[in-house]
């Protein structure tokens, strides 16, 4: 066998058999399927008992956890359960394109030597990207992709297994980062180590469907800077912050203001404004010394102690300048 497909899960009975259904017709003789439930409220083994038995040619199996251990553990045991060169981790509700499994079976072939594999994750990067292109080395591989999503999002990555395993143990020490297999892929790739860019499709992302209390704007304030913690060459954790500052409006000072001035706090991840002021200076603005970010700490923290005065500031300020009131509210996106 080639490859392992591993579909972490987690009560989404419903639309985790749909995708299910469509990805078994399509698994060779050359895959192994393994199925992550983290102790779902409704067992997934009684969702899909029926497709199990109609599909009894495929090598699939169920592991359940006796207790849920979190969304990033449950990842990480899929790469500590994979057997087969090649590891392929699915969303459960991310759903395959017609002929993925061929498409990754066919690349494998191709790029034998290769530490990973990223397909288009969205319609923008399957217009976007003309060809396929292979990166050699982390910092390369840095500079190329187009989002942070386009490489955080799992369900697109495919992992050449004797290359990153040996990463481990950064990847359990760093799984707080809610990216434990970038953690693997960048302290792996090292100068030498390649990557490829595909410019084919292999899921229908999924990411509208998320629920409002998963927020992964939120998540990236949150975690995510915790990779510029990894022990890498200084020059590479430059780029790596230099593509957090390129690639997202949540870095930006002008935002940073914004955010905190005119941001919902929802119930969820983030619901009080000490709470994303204390987390973005510990997660990312402490790492900067210049005066320009301690002036930004402050501004955020009289926003923060005073956020309805601010408010007033800034949308008098806004109309003085603009001659209309200011309605909007803040819409992070990585």
């Amino acid at each position: 066998m080639k490859l392992t497909i591993a579909i972490p899960t987690y009560n989404r009975n419903g639309i985790f058999r749909t995708n299910l259904e469509k990805l078994l017709p399509q698994v060779t003789n050359e895959c192994r399927v393994i199925i992550f439930d983290n102790c779902s409220d409704i067992p997934i083994e009684n969702t899909i008992g029926d497709l199990l038995k109609n599909h009894s040619n495929v090598d699939i199996e169920v592991m359940t956890n006796p207790h849920n251990v979190g969304m990033t553990a449950n990842i990480l045991k899929c790469f500590e359960n994979c057997s087969e060169p090649w590891l392929w981790i699915i969303g459960d509700d991310d759903e395959v394109t017609e002929g993925a499994v061929e498409r990754i079976l066919n690349d494998i072939e191709r790029h034998k030597e290769v530490h990973f594999m990223t397909y288009a994750w969205d319609e923008d990067s399957f217009k976007n990207r003309k060809k396929e292109v292979v990166t050699t080395g982390i910092d390369e591989f840095i500079e190329t992709f187009e989002t942070f999503g386009a490489v955080l999002f799992l369900s697109t990555s495919v992992y050449n297994m004797e290359k990153v395993v040996g990463s481990m143990s950064f990847a359990h020490f760093f799984q707080s980062s809610y990216a434990p297999h970038l953690v693997m892929l960048f302290m792996s790739l090292g100068d030498k180590g390649k990557c490829v860019y595909s410019e084919n499709q292999i899921v229908k992302n999924k990411a509208d469907d998320t629920p409002d209390n998963l927020k992964w704007d939120q998540i990236f304030i949150y975690q995510l800077t915790l990779l510029l913690r990894l022990p890498l060459k200084p020059k590479t954790i430059s780029k790596l912050k230099k593509r957090f500052e390129q690639l997202t409006r949540v870095w930006s000072i002008y935002h940073f203001i914004y955010s905190l001035a005119f941001m919902k706090y929802e119930s969820g991840i983030i619901n009080k404004p000490t709470i994303l002021y204390d987390e973005i200076v510990r997660g990312f603005f402490h790492l900067d010394r210049r005066l320009s970010t301690k002036l930004v700490i402050w501004i955020g923290y009289f926003i923060v102690k005073y956020p309805f005065l601010f408010r007033r500031i800034l949308s008098f300020a806004y109309k003085l300048f603009k001659g209309r009131d200011y309605e909007s509210s803040s819409n992070l996106r990585i």
